[in-house]
This record gives structure tokens, sequence and C-alpha cells, in this order.
């Protein structure tokens, strides 16, 4: 009562002493809300700073994100961990808290954010039957609360010696009577727990009451366990799942591997990684209890919410895309004849080829032809003697010594070394697989593109042709593309980025109704009102140039696209773009298929970080478990199993492709390098006969002509 006549502030009927029960939170960050001014004492022990506001929302709309900008960051010689205390004193006499949301009242803006860590709600009130009420503990309670730890204090109660504080308990949730259905799908295991109260009476000294809070609010996290539970959980696969759970349990059957065979071969990944998480509390978490968390599906980095949630990265995904838009040889029949040698090394052969055709010509007066024939004939593997032009060298009384020397010379290093060494690069080359080249390095930097990608190129749950939520999924794709446009048409660091991401955006916006800032604005046009639902529309998006694909669904449509050559890729990562391209190149022979690695617009430039989302919860059960499977290596080889169980369905598989799966050689056809021998071959034939056609000419020239002479 002294207190309330000290201050203007308190004037009810207050039979406790308001400032005795800030002292246990001495250390920490402490923000106090009242209707009017509230000055702390003189005395009032504190190592952390008291900030003092008012319940004025028009000037206090941004406090809670500024004081925590400030204040996180301002140097502390406190040796004690840093935590934040919000008290709100009276909230419900400053018309703050109307029609008992105070749920929605902790979440306002004035205060700071939800999802930081150690931090304690303090609700002062005279109207504490309200707030105990469990009607108010709905299934949204997470949306407003996060990792708040919430603390009642009433100030109606009786002052004495301890401090009487009520802590919630968040995982206090009312039992839901079980559906009929479920009843007959699944079979209840009766087990014994400790049942959880809504508020916990907590009474202490000041000195003690933090730790008691701090031993409490970590054994109650704990119970965040029974919490979870996988997305898209029906009744039929909860049942699938309590059979599978007495399979493992049953001790008689110790080998279990055929149990997590069939789980694989009969859900997605996702959910198969989800049951082994969750297997000893999946069915628990459902049963019985509202589950307030989601384990769900992977996301990009780059497109995943911050704001306290975390993030446990899994791998960095790479991209390739496949066409046979314009693809050519990257050699000609000229190049695979050169390939061996670089083009520095054909220059010098050139140059002393032409050097010792000028030498021997300048011997061989008048028989320029025959020093060209000699040379070459010693290149092509020593098939020119020096005896048959001896003669001539010795009537011009050349010395023998130095043409011997320039013979052995050349036909040991060209006719023999030389020539050898050519033949056994060329047929190195030969075995050496055709490389094609694409003339695209970007696909939408070209005017009329069309490409198909996965549904979940960035992120979200796989989907399932024969299931309602297919064509939902063009929706969500889309949604997912207009978002990631904005973020680039502001953040990409590319100018030609920017300007493609603006192009898309604009016709995006069309379809959803959003401005420039992404606020809805008109109804959009990617679907159709029929009475006062509304159904998506798959014909508004058939011009659009990024498509979304099933390879179950829409397997033959993208394969009959691409074997037009047109300006149509397909998008995907890298190790499916490499099985799918072997598909291709053998199941339409006609075209070549080539796989080109990389696409920057839809990266950023940087690495495709995936991985899961954690909500911004004490005591992680999942995330904890998630990353001992990963450090472990055990995810690794849980994903290596699962796709040894269930290979990926890609475009051969729904084609009844029963070609090879490993990489392919060389096409021995007419495109492969293989055939370039045989040109060679028959050059050579040709060229050997055109020699002998020379000298059988010229053998009977110089023989009419030696005969003329010999009777002139």
């Amino acid at each position: 009562m002294e207190e309330a006549s000290k201050h203007s502030l308190l004037t009810l009927d207050i039979r406790i002493k308001v400032t005795d029960y800030f002292v246990p939170f001495i250390n920490c960050t402490t923000m106090v809300f009242a209707r009017d001014k509230w000055y702390p004492e003189s005395n009032l022990p504190a190592h952390g700073p008291i900030i003092s506001l008012g319940y004025d929302t028009n000037i206090s709309l941004v406090t809670g994100k500024t004081i925590q900008e400030k204040f996180y960051v301002a140097r502390r010689r406190n040796k004690a961990a840093h935590c934040w205390t919000t008290i709100t004193i009276l909230p419900e006499q400053a018309g703050v808290s109307k029609e008992k949301e105070y749920l929605k009242f902790v979440g306002r803006s004035c205060f700071i954010d939800r999802t930081w860590r150690s931090h304690y709600f303090i609700l002062i009130t005279g109207v504490k039957h309200d707030i105990t009420l469990d009607t108010w503990m709905d299934l949204y309670v997470f949306d407003f609360l996060g990792v708040i730890e919430l603390i009642l204090v009433d100030i109606n109660q009786s002052h004495s010696s301890l401090l009487q504080y009520k802590y919630h308990n968040i995982y206090y949730n009312l039992s839901i009577p079980l559906i009929k259905e479920l009843q007959e799908h699944i079979r209840i295991p009766t087990i014994e727990m400790e049942q959880s109260e809504a508020w916990y009476h907590i009474e202490c000294s000041q000195r003690d009451c933090f730790d008691s809070f701090s031993q409490l609010g970590k054994k109650l996290s704990l119970r965040g366990k029974y919490f979870w539970t996988t997305e898209e959980l029906t009744l039929a696969n909860i049942a699938k799942l309590s059979d599978l759970r007495d399979q493992i349990a049953d001790k008689s059957k110790p080998n279990t591997r055929h149990v997590y065979k069939d789980l694989a071969n009969a859900v997605s990944f996702h959910k198969f990684l989800s049951y082994v998480i969750l297997q000893d509390v999946l069915i628990y978490g459902v049963v019985g209890k509202r589950p307030y968390h989601h384990f769900e599906h992977m996301w990009r980095l780059g497109m995943f919410p911050t704001g306290g949630y975390g993030f446990v990265i899994h791998d960095i995904k790479t991209y390739s895309f496949v066409s046979c838009y314009g693809v050519r040889l990257n050699s000609t029949m000229l190049d695979a004849l050169s390939s061996p040698f670089d083009n520095t090394s054909w220059a010098y052969m050139g140059i002393s080829f032409i050097t010792v055709v000028l030498v021997f010509s300048s011997i061989l007066t008048r028989c320029s032809s025959n020093a060209i024939l000699l040379v070459v004939g010693i290149s092509l593997e020593n098939s020119v003697s020096l005896s048959a032009f001896e003669a001539k060298f010795r009537q011009k009384a050349y010395s023998m010594v130095g043409v011997n020397t320039l013979y052995a010379i050349w036909t040991i290093m060209v006719g023999t070394l030389l020539t050898n060494w050519y033949k056994t690069l060329f047929t190195m080359e030969m075995i050496v697989p055709t490389v094609y080249k694409s003339p695209w390095t970007g696909l939408l930097e070209f005017e009329g593109i069309r490409i198909f990608m996965p549904f979940t190129f960035f992120g979200g749950a796989n989907l399932d042709s024969d299931r309602g939520d297919y064509l939902d999924g063009y929706l969500f794709f889309y949604y997912q593309l207009l978002d990631f446009t904005h973020h680039i048409r502001f953040n990409g660091k590319q100018t030609n980025d920017k300007k493609i991401a603006k192009k898309l955006f604009k016709r995006l916006q069309v379809h959803f109704g959003v401005d420039d800032n992404m606020n809805i604005v008109r109804n959009g046009t990617s679907g159709t009102t029929v009475g006062h639902l509304q159904y998506y529309n798959r014909t508004t998006w058939e011009d659009f140039p990024i498509q979304p694909v099933l390879y179950d669904a829409d397997g033959v449509k993208v394969i009959k696209s691409l074997q037009t050559c047109g300006k149509v890729a397909l998008m995907d990562t890298k190790e499916n773009i490499a099985e799918i391209t072997n598909f291709l190149n053998d199941y339409h022979q006609t075209a070549m298929y080539v796989k080109v690695n990389g696409e920057s617009f839809f990266t950023e430039g940087r690495p495709d970080v995936r991985g899961w989302g954690m909500p911004p919860i004490r005591s992680d059960y999942v995330e904890k478990r998630l990353k001992r499977l990963i450090s472990s290596g055990i995810l690794t080889q849980l994903k290596a199993m699962y796709r040894m169980w269930r290979p990926p369905k890609l475009l051969g598989y729904h084609a009844n492709w029963t070609g090879p799966r490993d990489k392919p050689v060389s096409r021995l056809d007419f495109s492969s390098k293989v055939t370039t021998g045989f040109y060679i071959s028959g050059c050579g034939l040709i060229g050997c006969i055109f020699v002998l056609i020379v000298e059988f000419v010229k053998y009977k020239y110089y023989k009419m002509h030696n005969f003329v002479n010999l009777y002139t």
C-alpha cells in the first residue's frame, strides 16, 4: 500500500509491492510498460537497463525493433547471460487488451520480437481469471508467443515474504476426442505420462526466482517433442505408420530393413525422413493432441524467411539444362585431322617441309615435282628411296654426304618418329567421345524460349498427379516465381538479370493482381470463379516461358517438345539432367541433345543452398535429431538407401526406356570421330592413286622425251 500512494499509476487496491517482482530480472534489459510514466526507485538493484514506456501505440509502433537493435549490441560489463524482460502493468486499464485477446497483446509491435531468445514477458494484472482461462490457449499459441516465456503476477494476491508467480506452460494442450475414423485405423498404446498444467505456481525468494524460471522452462520445453508432426499426415498415413511402428516394436522380428523399404516405396523422401526422426513420437503427437510444430520440406536459403527461424543446411544444388536447339560439332573434319598437334607445331612442320623441298628443288633443277614427291614420300613412312635420284645428284657433282645426311634426318625425325607419333595421337583422339556445343550460355536471354522445370525447383513439397494439389501446385509455383523475380528486381547483382526479372514480374502481376510492392490491389486472372469458389485455370499460363512439369503426368509432352529441337529446354538438377540426356540421345537418335551446366539467373550467380527451416522454439527436438543424423553421416546413408529402393522416376522411366543407364561412349555413326579414320583412309587411297598416276605419266613422258631426243 506504501508503493500505491507513492505513484499515481497504481491507485487500485494493490496488495503487493510491484518493484519486488522486478528484482529477479536485475541482469536483464527490462522494459516497463504502464499507463502513466513510471520511474524506478533509486535503491532498486539493477545490472541491466530499465526502460520506462507507455501504452501509447501511436508513438511506440517500432519501439520493440529499436530497443532490440540498440540494446542487443550495447556494451555490457555484466558477466551474467543476457536476457530480455518485458513488464506490463495493468494492461487492461489501458484498453490495449480488448476482448481478452492476450495472445495478440503479447505479439504487439511495441514489444520486442517473439523470436528473441531469453525473453520473459511479465503480465502484472488484476484480471488473472480471464487470462488463465483455457479457452484462449488455442492452436495458434506459437504464432503469438514463439519463444517468449509468459509469466503472470496477480496484484490481488496477499502480500508475503515470498514472491508468487504463475508460469505459463506453452505445451499444455487439451486432449481432443478421437474421431471415429481415426479410432478404426489405429490402436493407441497405453502409456503413463505426467499430466501437465496450464499454469505452474512458483513461490520463491527474490534470489532464487530466476533459477526457478530457468529450470521450469527447460523442463517444459522438452515436452515439445510430443507436439511435432509432418505435413499432409492423412488418416491412411497414420494407419500405415501405426502398423510400421508395431512391426518395428516386435522383438521377434529383429530385421526391420524390409519395413523401412516398404515405407520408402510408399512415401516421399521427406516423409521417410520424418518418420525416422519422429518414429517414437509421431503417433502420440497426433492422437489426442493438437500438433504445434510441423517438419516442413526443404527450401532454398535465399527464399527462406528470416526472423528467428533456424536453418539446417543439407546440400548445395547445381543445375543444368538440356536441349538439341542449334547443337553443332565442336570440330570439323579439318579440326579432327589437325587435333593431334597445336597450331604452332603445324606451323613449324610446314616451314620445315618447305625448306627441305626448296633444298631438294635447288639440287634437282627442272625437277621440282620430283623434290615434292620425294619429301612427301619420305614423310609418309619412308615410301621413297633416294637411289632413284642418286645418279642425277652425282651428275651435278653434289656431295652425297650432305644429301644423305639431310635425307637421313628427315627420314628418322619425320618419316618415322613424327608419323608414328601422329598416328598414335590420332588413334587416341578417335576413341574420345565426340563433343557437341550448344549455342546457349543462358536460357532467358533468347526471345521465344520455353523452359520446363520441376515443381520443386524453388522448394516445397513434391506433388502427385493423382491428388488434387497437382493443379494447386501450379499456382504455388508461379507465386514463388513472382516472389523470386520481385527479389531479383531490387537485389540482383547483374543488370541483365534485373531486366529479365522485370519482364517476368510484369507478366506475372496480371495473374496475381499485385502492384510493384507485392500488395494485392485487384483480382488476379489465374483462376476462374464458379459461385463463391475460385478454381485454378491452367490455360492462363500456357504462353508463359517457364512451365512447371511432373515427369509422370507431363513426360510425353516434354519429350515431344524437346524433339522439335526448337527453343525448348528442360532444366533440373545436374545429376537428373545427366540421366535425362543419356535417355534422350538413346531414345531419339535422330538428334543430338546437349546438356549445359549452370543458369545464373535462377541461382543469382551464387550457390543454391538447400535445407530445413526450424521454427523458433526452445529445446528443438527435431533440430537436434536432424543435426545428429547429418554430422554422423546417417542421413547420407538413408538418402542412398532410399534412392536404391525408390530411384527417381524421370523421363526415361515413364517412357519405358530400356537403354543403358551408364554413360555412353562415342556413337559409331556418321557424326563420330571413328568415321574420320575412314575418311583419312579414303583420302590416303585417293592420294596414292593420284601419285601412282603422276609417276606413270612422268615415266611415259620422260620415256617419250628421251626417245625423241635419241632420233633427232
